[in-house]
């Protein structure tokens, strides 16, 4: 089910995320999706006003950043969901009454930001960041051929530019 997020909505909400999250912006709540329960799911953050200059997010992400402009994105999110050919496929993200009242009629199912933020944090908890190893290490010759050894690979090649 794909989901139209209230960000700002969302990220206003006090009194859920600890301490080590608070004051997130969107691509950090992106980055949270992508390590949640709804990280197969195609998600919209539809955010107020413009997009800053600075935004990045992984290709392979199927969460999209909807930048509303002038347009508020509670308008964005009623818009969205009118185009749809099936609305009632649709999550919507938002504790705003309006946001909720307009998902509602149109068949989509609603959850509250905090329940969602609820749903972060505890994704969150168990899918603790994968650490990418830092492959730029410099080891010295005598620690280069210890672990060649210790992996049995006594025949390997020496490094480059050494003797």
């Amino acid at each position: 089910m794909p989901l139209l997020v209230d960000t700002l909505n969302v990220l206003h909400v006090t009194g859920v995320l600890p301490p080590e999250l608070a004051g997130p912006e969107p691509a950090d709540l992106a980055a949270w999706i992508e390590r949640s329960r709804y990280r197969r799911q195609k998600v919209s953050l539809v955010c107020d006003g413009q997009k800053p200059s600075q935004q990045s997010f992984s290709r392979d992400s199927l969460v999209t950043l909807i930048w509303t402009g002038s347009q508020k994105a509670d308008d964005r999110i009623a818009a969205l969901l009118e185009s749809s050919s099936h609305p009632r496929q649709h999550i919507v993200v938002s504790s705003d009454r309006a946001v909720q009242k307009t998902a509602a009629r149109k068949g989509a199912k609603v959850i509250s930001s905090a329940a969602f933020l609820e749903h972060l944090v505890s994704d969150l908890r168990r899918t603790p960041i994968a650490h990418t190893p830092n492959r730029n290490v410099k080891l010295d010759e005598e620690s280069v051929q210890k672990w060649l050894e210790t992996f049995g690979l006594t025949g390997a090649k020496k490094p480059k530019g050494k003797k």
